[in-house]
């Protein structure tokens, strides 16, 4: 069983109210700009830089807590986000917490909680509120400060270790090219950052690690299909910064040499997305934000099956606009979720019986009803399972995960 989030339930974060959301392996993401694809990916970066760095700075890199609770006339306001983890293991995970405003921009963790299930041997769990263990672990002091998350601490125990390993490795990417193109500071370049902006790190990673010979060979002749005659990339050294080079074959007896400033935004933001599949550091999760932007839609297919064959190993998530990713032939419409907005509230659908007919029947293809505006939501089944959710639990049996 591929290790992967079986379900996300967030209330009051950003533009989603209130929703319940199962994914597969590989999920699409499918919505006009502002619909608030990115505000849900983004609240599992969120819950990743609560837990390997700390909610303040979370907070902090968002604008604060008001910029991230959504404003509402109900209360209470609390930020909440519960997942249901599928592990490498074949057990499952329960965790989530709430967020509590206080005054002056203040905050304070009202409730978290932790089940963990093993595919063998006794269930695990714990429970915090407002600092204060209701359901204890043996050996953990009994009382964490408001403003800090307990699985920080419950993953020094065997039991909770890879619910905590899971979501600290969670990865999303937006590549900005602008910053492959900067001289970029040092780094120890495992993990990519969101924007692209150590991709000179880690791409020396890449060809420097064990075994990574094989990943950078892949990289390069993978980057030579997206760019004609690109012979490979290589990392260089710039006094205290770093950058990308680039080989390209001009036809001449030696291989013409181009710094990342000379490159287009369309070859850069491709190199980015091949690092995020290939870095050293194992994702658990990788999210990439509309990969079509500034790319040929003659690569996409490339681009695709890239995504599609990491998600063998681990989940994928990608969100998008574009007709040309829905048209691959890798693509089900299982894997599809119709991100729209409803009154300034984000609903994320599963795909409606009418386009999956549509589909099936092979009247339409996906990428035609998208491009039709026809790629329908099943609103309802939306609706439906955003107001039955409980934050800290699925309400399925999460034996019943398809493997």
């Amino acid at each position: 069983m591929i290790p992967h989030i079986r379900e996300v339930r967030i209330r009051n974060y950003k533009s989603v109210d209130q929703a319940a959301v199962s994914l597969e392996p590989f999920t699409l993401l499918v919505g006009p700009n502002g619909s608030g694809k990115s505000n849900f990916i983004d609240c599992l970066a969120f819950v990743q830089e609560c837990l390997a760095e700390s909610i303040e700075l979370a907070f902090k890199n968002r604008g604060g807590i008001n910029a991230v609770r959504r404003k509402s006339g109900g209360h209470p306001t609390h930020i909440g986000i519960g997942l249901s983890l599928c592990l490498h293991d074949g057990g499952t995970a329960d965790y989530g917490f709430e967020i509590a405003a206080e005054k002056a921009g203040g905050f304070r963790v009202a409730r978290e909680s932790c089940r963990r299930r093993p595919f063998m041997g006794p269930e695990a769990g714990f429970e915090v509120v407002d600092g204060e263990f209701i359901k204890e672990i043996a050996g953990i002091r009994p009382k964490v400060s408001p403003d800090r998350l307990a699985l920080f601490a419950a993953s020094a125990t065997e039991e909770f270790r890879p619910v905590f390993d899971f979501l600290t490795s969670m990865r999303v990417y937006s590549v900005a090219p602008e910053r492959l193109r900067e001289l970029q500071d040092p780094d120890p370049g495992v993990y990519l950052k969101r924007d692209g902006s150590n991709a000179a790190a880690v791409l020396k990673q890449v060809k420097q690690a064990g075994g990574g010979n094989d990943r950078y060979a892949r990289l390069c002749r993978l980057l030579s299909k997206v760019v004609r005659g690109l012979s490979c990339v290589e990392y260089r050294p710039v006094g205290q910064k770093e950058t990308l080079q680039f080989r390209q074959d001009v036809g001449l007896a030696h291989p013409w040499r181009f710094d990342a400033l000379n490159m287009s935004d369309g070859t850069l933001r491709a190199l980015g997305l091949l690092l995020a599949v290939y870095q050293v550091g194992k994702a658990s999760v990788v999210a990439v934000e509309e990969p079509e932007a500034t790319v040929h839609p003659a690569v996409m297919d490339v681009i695709v099956d890239v995504l599609l064959d990491a998600s063998n190993d681990r989940q994928v998530l990608v969100t998008t606009h574009s007709p040309d990713i829905l048209e691959h032939k890798g693509i089900r419409d299982s894997q599809i979720r119709v991100v729209t907005l409803d009154q300034n509230r984000t609903l994320i659908c599963p795909l409606s019986e009418a386009s999956r007919e549509a589909v099936r029947s092979k009247l339409y293809t996906l990428g035609e009803l998208l491009r039709s505006d026809e790629l329908s939501a099943d609103v309802k089944a939306a609706k439906r399972a955003a107001s039955e959710f409980s934050l800290f639990d699925s309400a399925k049996d999460p034996f019943q995960t398809p493997q």
